[in-house]
């Protein structure tokens, strides 16, 4: 995939919409309107509002809107749930790419059916989840047996080889999929963004926007630094704009 060009550099912020209904996420995106980010639909409220009144609610803000589904299951429900939400016209969805080869391609040939059977004047970015930003290094050997870097690189190169855009890991993976000839053009999406100003919470492998930018990062996605920042930081928009001073 090309990888994307930013004239604005709030286009690489997505917000996480992490919360559990509509009101909720409305005051967010009312304070980040017309800055150019992406709006991240958190699984919490996709699956309580219903995915189609989440981006239908996105649309009124005029951004971007990354659909967090995280799908998992076998091929055909894979390629069902990729082609299901196509319709919805997201920019963005993911799967899990800890998954076997099929259930990677199903994703793809499930969007790229719905795009030419309902003929879809948009072809969502599919992007492959590796190893959650949340599990630390200790804890991947403990699920996958290996360290992390090992896995995510083995989730992307699986990915690549699918047909998949591009892949959500953490920013300290991020140097190591841009050097590797299998992964270097995939799109990274990288939770586990932390400014210096903000807590880390429950995030194990993270890095400052700077610093991830550095590393060839694409997007990031930021929740509680943005939706819930400091009082010492103001709003949600005052703590986007500290974040472009930072990676302009």
């Amino acid at each position: 995939m090309i990888r994307p060009t930013f004239e604005n550099p709030a286009e690489r912020i997505m917000v996480a919409l992490d919360v559990d209904e509509l009101s909720q996420a409305r005051d967010i995106a009312i304070s980040v309107q017309g800055l150019g980010v992406t709006l991240k639909i958190g699984n919490q409220l996709g699956t309580y509002e219903g995915w189609q009144s989440a981006v239908a609610f996105a649309n009124e803000f005029d951004a971007k809107i990354f659909t967090d589904t995280k799908f998992k299951d076998i091929p055909e429900t894979v390629k069902k749930s990729s082609r299901a939400i196509t319709r919805h016209q997201p920019d963005f969805f993911n799967i899990m790419a800890d998954n076997n080869p099929a259930a990677l391609a199903a994703a793809v040939e499930g969007r790229d059916k719905a795009v030419s059977e309902f003929r879809l004047n948009k072809t969502p970015i599919l992007l492959g989840v590796t190893v959650l930003t949340s599990i630390s290094n200790e804890e991947s050997i403990s699920i996958y047996g290996a360290d992390s870097a090992t896995k995510v690189q083995q989730f992307a190169t699986a990915a690549a080889e699918a047909g998949i855009d591009g892949v959500v890991c953490s920013p300290e993976e991020a140097e190591m999929l841009r050097t590797d000839p299998a992964t270097a053009d995939l799109l990274l999406v990288t939770p586990g963004i932390r400014p210096a100003w903000a807590q880390a919470g429950d995030q194990k492998r993270v890095m400052t926007p700077r610093e991830a930018v550095d590393n060839g990062v694409d997007y990031m996605v930021i929740g509680r630094p943005i939706t819930q920042p400091p009082a010492a930081i103001g709003t949600p928009r005052d703590a986007i704009l500290k974040i472009i001073e930072e990676i302009s």
